[in-house]
């Protein structure tokens, strides 16, 4: 005997067991090496520059991050955050402030062999959006930014990402239909 809702029950499971595999393919996608992600190009500089330098360099290359270094090792990150943050709307005289007053010091870094999941928890447990990446003897390498994993989680979400409405937060301000 045929029942009707044998089909709309084999569609669900079916649509259940491929929800499943997507989910399965995104987590363990999250385990995946770091160095998986776009390289962002990347700005070293040596920890005893000052801060005028330091923004202008922010600037010129239009960048989130630069990266301090002492005897070529890391030392430092400063960010537009830390601009914000610590510099803007003080008397200060940017060629003779040191940068070392404002960079943070010693940052969490993380390894091009690390899984993607371990900057992920750096960057929502620290609150960062740039974490730098070493070899074992603390050498830049580059860094990784928040929107390198946004683009990289943009990819398993893609028809989801896509399919929303221009203006999804906005609430209907009139009926529609008869």
């Amino acid at each position: 005997m045929y029942d009707i809702f044998d089909d709309e029950f084999k569609q669900i499971f079916e649509e259940s067991e491929k929800e499943s595999i997507q989910k399965s393919d995104f987590l363990n996608s999250l385990n995946e090496p770091i160095n998986l992600l776009p390289k962002l190009e990347f700005i070293s500089i040596q920890d005893n520059s000052n801060l005028s330098y330091v923004i202008k360099n922010l600037k010129k290359y239009n960048s989130g991050c630069i990266l301090l270094e002492n005897k070529n090792k890391i030392s430092g990150i400063f960010t537009e955050r830390d601009a914000m943050k610590k510099v803007l709307g003080q008397k200060l005289n940017l060629e003779k402030e040191p940068i070392v007053k404002y960079m943070t010091k010693s940052p969490e870094c993380l390894r091009w062999e690390d899984p993607i999941v371990f900057a992920l928890n750096k960057m929502v447990s620290g609150g960062y959006r740039h974490i730098p990446i070493i070899d074992e003897k603390k050498h830049p390498l580059g860094v990784i930014s928040m929107q390198n994993i946004i683009h990289y989680l943009g990819d398993y979400f893609f028809d989801e990402i896509v399919n929303l409405p221009p203006k999804p937060l906005r609430e209907q301000t009139s009926r529609e239909g008869g």
